[in-house]
């Protein structure tokens, strides 16, 4: 009898993506010093990994299925789709047919309508619990990651089931019979290959001489593609076809033969790119029922096959309904969360939470409880009873000390920051709190009549040789209530430490791209530092009325400038500029601080990882309002040598607000070129005039870059505050 087995589940977060890996491992291969929790009772034999930073690399998966889920729209009152994926491993000599049976049955057997668990913990324990049936299975992977198109219920894409092949470097064909064609008309795969990967339709099963279409991709070093009269027969058709395979990427194809016509064609689209045609004679006609595919002797290839799985068979109203169910409730927690985060310091009562996430009076006992889950995992707390506020935890690696108070502690002479930063999003305070060192957090909070009031939050650090203190916006409410919010949390912030000589506003903002000058274009994940443009001297610049000028084609903009009265912090921002200029290939200071702050923040729920540089998507919006997206502009000569892609840059100019010209390109973009504007950012006008009013004289904003508008798009906020953060570092450094 073999040595015992235990199912192992390790989870992780990367790029916006969450996946869980559930391994199936003898008892001596487990490391438990990564174990979290050994489970025991109906669950025994299931073992709970710590969070991973990332996974094991592991073979290719042998199949997978992908499909749509439903979940609720965090920004808007509606439902989109996320993707997901469930990849599975088998056990060594399981037949193909085999494995594709086993997992569309695990498959269906874990969405059953009757048995699906209504929450994401749930869901994962089922997963585990079944794969304990499943005893041919070693490996499942499930990753979810946002769909990038909206689409409605009844435009959903099928349930797709997907085959792995893979074939040696020999001529020797494996045959596929978990892929049914004989009912077929046409074939869509992708294949990754050096060259010659070699495609087999026939009438009979195994006999690929007699009553065989074969086709090669790729044939003679990758020139061309053929269309033969059985294996190693006689050319049919033939086309040239230079580099059509990749040995590192898949490409897809098609194949049709539908009308007794062969026709093969590039791309994932069929009936579209044709490059094989070849009408098939009288004589040459028969029925396909079979599928086999090979590589040559010079290359091996892996090969992926997509399968519908039927509607009946995976009970349409689950779709539609339990599924739906159990996701919107994940999405509603989520939106709980990022609710406690914008009212943050302030807290937020029941209510109101459930009212911004959508939650119904009749199912205010599960919010309950997903308020509650929070809170167990440390996210949240209940600092009053139905008052709830985001709790802000700690990185793995940096002590550090959050206190809520009803008074804040004095301090000494020695101890009062002479630097203050004012930040509005949670993750923008968390990104600049983890350039600080020996920081204390404390929050004083108050509540009047059981509703939200003013609260503060103040972490009090250290940067080089200064002592530094930040603070954030509540960002709940927006217009004129929020305006007044905004001020008074900056009177109140220069009026607690009156020793403050010089204040950052740091965190994200929406780049002005040039979609063809690349020294004037600017890009997600690059800084842009607040300067006195060459049209104005204004650093910060709001636009309240756009006007048309009559029989014209300009506009007139009613705006409102600010500009500090000392240029201390703008002297060391040319400083910084000049050193870079000068070493052009080294390691800026801010990059070094963008690494160490990666690592200071890793514990935290937010990713503050770098997204995937393909999410940096241009497009141009034409008079009619089609979108049309672009590749972004590259550098020239001697500039292109130097450059790296990702490489953070810095731009200097005027930062804008003013939704009336933010958020469309014509007026965005004249307004720019008018004032020198590099970026715009959501509403904070009345924070720079609030340091004005106070009499602050020496201000600088920076922002990150996570978007082309204003700031407000998500993805890549952590990552675009803590850019910001680690440049606002490097000149306190500098200073």
């Amino acid at each position: 009898m073999g040595e015992m087995e235990e199912i192992v589940m390790t989870s992780m977060k990367k790029n916006g993506q969450a996946m869980v890996r559930l391994d199936r491992k003898k008892k001596s291969d487990i490391n438990y010093s990564h174990v979290h929790h050994v489970a025991g009772g109906p669950y025994r034999g299931i073992l709970i990994n710590k969070m991973a930073e990332n996974f094991d690399s592991v073979q290719e998966e042998d199949a997978r299925i992908e499909f749509l889920a439903y979940i609720a729209d965090r920004e808007r009152d509606r439902s989109i789709q996320d993707k997901w994926c469930l990849r599975f491993w088998f056990r060594n000599g399981v037949e193909g047919i085999k494995k594709k049976n086993m997992s569309t049955e695990y498959f269906q057997e874990l969405f059953n309508a009757s048995t699906l668990p209504k929450n994401y913990i749930g869901f994962i324990k089922r997963a585990l619990v079944l794969l304990q049936k499943y005893r041919l299975v070693t490996r499942i992977e499930l990753e979810v990651q946002p769909n990038s198109g909206d689409m409605e219920d009844e435009d959903l894409p099928p349930i797709m089931s997907f085959t792995s092949v893979y074939t040696p470097a020999a001529y020797t064909y494996q045959f596929v019979p978990q892929v049914p064609i004989s009912k077929k008309d046409f074939l869509t795969f992708k294949v990754k290959a050096a060259g010659e990967a070699h495609v087999a339709l026939s009438a009979v099963y195994s006999d690929l001489q007699y009553k065989t279409h074969e086709i090669v991709l790729g044939a003679e070093g990758n020139t061309k593609s053929v269309l033969r009269e059985g294996s190693l027969g006689k050319i049919l058709a033939e086309a040239k076809t230079i580099n059509v395979l990749s040995e590192k990427h898949f490409r897809y194809f098609w194949i049709s033969w539908k009308n007794q016509r062969i026709q093969v064609g590039r791309g994932a689209k069929y009936g579209v790119k044709t490059f094989l045609d070849w009408p098939v004679p009288a004589d040459k006609r028969f029925n396909i029922s079979s599928l086999a595919v090979s590589t040559g002797r010079m290359s091996k290839g892996r090969w992926e096959f997509a399968d519908i799985l039927e509607e009946k068979d995976l009970e349409k109203s689950l779709r539609r309904n339990k599924i739906r169910e159990s996701l919107l409730w994940l999405a509603k927690k989520q939106r709980m969360l990022q609710t406690l985060e914008d009212a943050y310091p302030n807290p937020v009562d029941v209510n109101s939470i459930f009212k911004r996430s959508n939650v119904k009076q009749s199912d205010s006992i599960q919010g309950i409880v997903m308020l509650k889950e929070l809170e167990r995992r440390g996210l949240i707390q209940e600092i009053e009873k139905g008052l709830w506020i985001r709790v802000q935890s700690t990185g793995q690696q940096v002590a550090h000390e959050v206190i809520i108070v009803k008074d804040l502690p004095t301090l000494t002479g020695k101890e009062q920051p002479t630097i203050a930063v004012i930040t509005g999003l949670y993750c923008e305070k968390l990104a600049v709190d983890a350039m600080m060192d020996d920081k204390k957090t404390y929050i004083k909070f108050k509540t009047e009549g059981g509703t939200m009031g003013e609260s503060q939050v103040y972490t009090v650090g250290r940067i080089g040789n200064y002592n530094v203190v930040s603070t954030k916006l509540s960002r709940l409410e927006s217009g004129e209530q929020g305006e007044i919010a905004a001020e008074n949390t900056v009177t109140r912030l220069l009026g607690t430490f009156n020793k403050v000589d010089h204040v950052f506003v740091c965190g994200v903002g929406g780049a002005v791209p040039h979609f063809s000058d690349f020294d004037k274009h600017i890009r997600l994940g690059d800084i842009v530092v607040s300067m006195p443009s060459e049209q104005n001297c204004g650093m910060y610049i709001y636009c309240s009325r756009v006007e048309k000028i009559s029989d014209t084609a300009g506009y007139s903009y009613l705006t409102r400038a600010w500009d500090p009265r000392y240029d201390t912090l703008q002297k060391v921002v040319h400083k910084l500029q000049e050193e870079v200029k000068s070493n052009p290939t080294g390691t800026t200071p801010w990059e070094k601080y963008i690494e160490q702050g990666q690592a200071v923040l890793r514990g935290q729920e937010s990713n503050f990882q770098r997204p995937k540089i393909w999410t940096d998507k241009l497009f141009y919006s034409k008079p009619d309002g089609t979108l049309v997206q672009l590749d972004h502009p590259r550098p020239k000569g001697l500039a292109a040598k130097a450059y790296v892609e990702g490489k953070v840059r810095v731009a200097y100019g005027a930062i804008a607000s003013g939704r009336i010209v933010s958020k469309n390109q014509e007026l965005k973009f004249d307004f720019s070129h008018m004032n020198g504007v590099r970026c715009f950012d959501h509403d904070y006008e009345a924070v720079i005039d609030s340091l004005e009013g106070n009499r602050n004289d020496s201000f600088l904003i920076i922002r990150g870059m996570c978007d082309y508008v204003d700031g407000r798009k998500k993805e890549w906020q952590p990552y675009a505050s803590l850019v910001s953060a680690a440049y606002m570092k490097s000149v306190i450094m500098a200073l």
